[in-house]
């Protein structure tokens, strides 16, 4: 995966099996919907209810394609995530938005690539 930056858009690009796993090509965030973006190095906040529509979910592999929770959708690509109720990601950054598909973005990244894509969106 990778990501490319324009003025009001950010967009998330899977690529070959990845596209596959999470049944999307593509997911763009227009800048002016964010609300917020963390970095986290481990990420387990996740609502009581989520159901996987579609995706791919396999422990200890990948974590990847939408989710329907009683918070909204949710789109989540990470790989190696930790355990099966609750999974636990690291090294993802999380972007909320006003939108209601996708209301969270969970991506794994490097951190330097996190502090890009937050200085990109802070500045407006």
């Amino acid at each position: 995966m990778y990501y490319t930056l324009t003025n009001s858009q950010i967009a998330f690009v899977l690529e070959g099996s990845e596209q596959i796993l999470a049944l999307r090509a593509k997911v763009r965030v227009e800048k002016q919907d964010i609300t917020t973006m963390k970095w986290h190095e481990t990420f387990s906040e996740w609502s009581n209810l989520m159901i996987r529509m579609p995706g791919s979910y396999l422990p200890n592999w990948i974590m990847a394609g939408s989710y329907w929770t009683d918070d909204g959708w949710e789109f989540v690509f990470a790989k190696k995530p930790r355990g099966l109720i609750q999974p636990v990601l690291s090294s993802v950054l999380v972007i909320e938005t006003r939108k209601q598909r996708y209301s969270r973005l969970t991506i794994e990244t490097t951190k330097q690539n996190a502090k890009e894509i937050i200085a990109w969106w802070k500045d407006k």
